[in-house]
């Protein structure tokens, strides 16, 4: 009896095992990285927002680069790792908030720039 007590036992710590390795891992690792891009969110909307009050007399472009250069510093400070074009993303994305903010707008406009660059 005690045998078998003992490879149930053994079993259900394997299947508890399995269990954990496939599910529990992937979500914590998961949740971490969601962390960090929310970090990453809040630094960027505070570059961005920087970059408006203090550097309004430099073009946009002048202001992207900054605000670039200024959070590669901060995310490789961290040990973030985020790509050009999700940095890219996330800056223009703070940009229109930011613009809706100032103008009172509170919808989400979702425009297809492609075809709006061949109607002009």
């Amino acid at each position: 009896m005690d045998e078998l007590l003992f490879e149930v036992l053994k079993v259900v710590i394997l299947v508890c095992v399995a269990l954990v390795t496939r599910y529990l891992v992937p979500w914590i690792k998961g949740k971490i990285g969601q962390d960090k891009l929310d970090a990453a969110k809040t630094w960027v909307d505070a570059a961005v927002l920087m970059a408006q009050q203090v550097y309004y007399a430099k073009t946009g472009p002048e202001r992207k680069e900054i605000v670039i250069d200024l959070l590669h510093n901060m995310l490789l400070a961290k040990n973030i790792s985020i790509t050009d074009e999700q940095l890219d993303t996330l800056i223009e994305a703070a940009v229109k908030a930011m613009k809706m903010k100032e103008s009172g707008t509170t919808a989400v406009v979702v425009s297809n720039t492609e075809a709006e660059k061949t109607e002009q």
